[in-house]
């Protein structure tokens, strides 16, 4: 029976993948995915609330499942990659997935996992900020991380005049954040 719950789980996911790659997310109708998925609309409220559900689930489903376990067991580069890798994969949903704001938007739903990747990643390390003035703390260095990475990767994903690769966004993310404006004028 469980196998048949996440069978149904994933073509709800992957009708709405579709759909949102061949359209916008405001058009997207719950009948329109449940036929894709080829479920009655019923089926789909037993597995999920909203679009926006469906999309925090297909974030946490196909990447940070993953991520999370290449973090917790010390690959923590690794992790930021896969994220890039897993991304650039399904380069078209993602982009069509950014375009998606407001509350609940994919920015504010990647952006809550990221935070977890990063609460994940620093408790397996010894985390100091007391030698920065001011109120630097780990929620606040957390948060800027967040806010850092899903910009990058907003960007790196929309950018269709350069077209980066995913090993390039992420050589050139490391460089980033290994480097300070500061760091690198003359």
């Amino acid at each position: 029976m469980e196998r048949k719950r996440e069978s149904t789980r994933n073509l709800l996911g992957e009708s709405f993948k579709e759909l949102l790659k061949r359209g916008t997310f405001d058009k997207i109708t719950i009948k329109m995915i449940t036929d894709g998925a080829g479920v009655i609309r019923p089926t789909f409220y037993h597995y999920f609330q909203d679009k926006y559900e469906v999309m925090e689930w297909l974030l946490e489903e196909e990447i940070f499942g993953n991520v999370m376990e290449l973090a917790e067991n010390g690959m923590e580069k690794e992790a930021i990659h896969v994220v890039f890798k897993k991304m650039e994969k399904d380069r078209l949903y993602y982009q069509k997935a950014f375009e998606v704001g407001g509350q609940n938007g994919f920015e504010e739903i990647l952006t809550k996992q990221v935070k977890r990747l990063a609460e994940g990643i620093l408790k397996n390390h010894d985390f100091s900020v007391d030698k920065y003035p001011g109120p630097v703390n780990r929620k606040v260095f957390v948060e800027f991380q967040a806010l850092t990475v899903v910009g990058g990767l907003r960007h790196w994903i929309m950018d269709k005049e350069h077209n980066l690769s995913a090993d390039e966004a992420m050589e050139f993310y490391v460089f980033l954040m290994s480097n300070s404006l500061l760091d690198i004028i003359k």
